[in-house]
């Protein structure tokens, strides 16, 4: 009798989910957005934690025969140019909000720099529809005709599981991405590849998080290019009340985080497409484990 409530609360809550999914669609989404067409069967999708020198240290001539992936700030990073990857990916609201007049993120300012100054290669920009007339989008355009822009619905929906592959499928709506490597899977599962690799998925932010002696939260983020032993913990604050943000309210955000995975998993598997996790270090558990030889 339990499982039998279990299940009509949970077609309850898939309905109420489809229908609220169906309205943000409608009103959020932008249709008839051109297609993505991949060019080889295989990708690789570049996450910047620290296992990802591994793999640039041992799995290179792997990495540059399939179609690379890249993300937020990896232009900083020395084997931008060596490697030149066909693909990359913006999602963070900041990096479309900055332009000549707002132009406090110098992380930002610099990977804008880097880009348009390195990049002499065909290229794909993955950037989400609203921000289709931002700053960087429109001097993208103007100034590296060699650099396709590629727009991608960011209308979070949720509900049954075929309506929601099919939603993604066509590039109307994705799952909730709380980071960059779950929305740069999302945008590979769109297209007609026959597997997709992660690499550099440490996820490991739970181990750089601590609680002082005068309860305040400290955390901090070490990518792939950074030197660790330069990287100190810093204070957390919420910026939109300048208060100490509680530490179940970070694990929320990791759930969140892990669910998505669970989402794609469901998505892939809809589009006979493997997702394989190669990162020498990762806590992503929803995708099978290889290592490359």
């Amino acid at each position: 009798m339990f499982d039998y409530y279990l299940k009509i609360g949970a077609l309850f809550n898939h309905t109420i989910q489809t229908f609220v999914s169906i309205l943000k669609v409608l009103l959020l989404s932008k249709f008839w957005l051109p297609k993505f067409s991949n060019q080889k069967k295989i990708a690789s999708i570049l996450g910047n934690g620290p296992s990802l020198n591994h793999a640039l240290a041992e799995n290179l001539n792997f990495l540059q025969e399939t179609d690379t992936y890249c993300v937020n700030l990896f232009a900083l990073s020395e084997v931008y140019s060596s490697l030149k990857p066909q693909n990359y990916v913006f999602l963070d609201p900041a990096f479309f909000m900055y332009d000549e007049q707002n132009d406090g993120r110098q992380d930002i300012k610099k990977t804008y720099e880097a880009i348009f100054e390195k990049t002499d290669w065909p290229m794909r920009f993955f950037v989400p529809a609203s921000g289709r007339n931002s700053y960087f989008v429109k001097r993208l355009k103007k100034e590296k005709p060699n650099v396709q822009v590629c727009l991608f619905n960011y209308t979070i929906v949720r509900g049954f599981p075929a309506f929601r592959n099919w939603i993604f499928k066509h590039n109307l709506g994705m799952p909730q991405c709380q980071n960059i490597l779950a929305a740069s899977l999302y945008v590979a599962l769109v297209q007609n590849y026959e597997s997709v690799y992660l690499f550099g998925a440490d996820h490991s932010w739970h181990e750089e998080m601590r609680i002082t002696e005068q309860n305040e939260f400290e955390m901090r983020q070490i990518h792939f290019y950074d030197n660790s032993a330069d990287i100190k913990h810093e204070k957390v604050v919420d910026v939109r009340n300048n208060s100490r943000p509680s530490l179940q309210a970070q694990f929320l955000s990791l759930h969140k985080v892990f669910f998505s995975y669970e989402i794609l998993k469901s998505f892939a598997q809809s589009r006979d497409i493997k997702v394989l996790n190669a990162s020498k270090k990762t806590y992503i558990d929803a995708f099978e484990r290889v290592k490359i030889s």
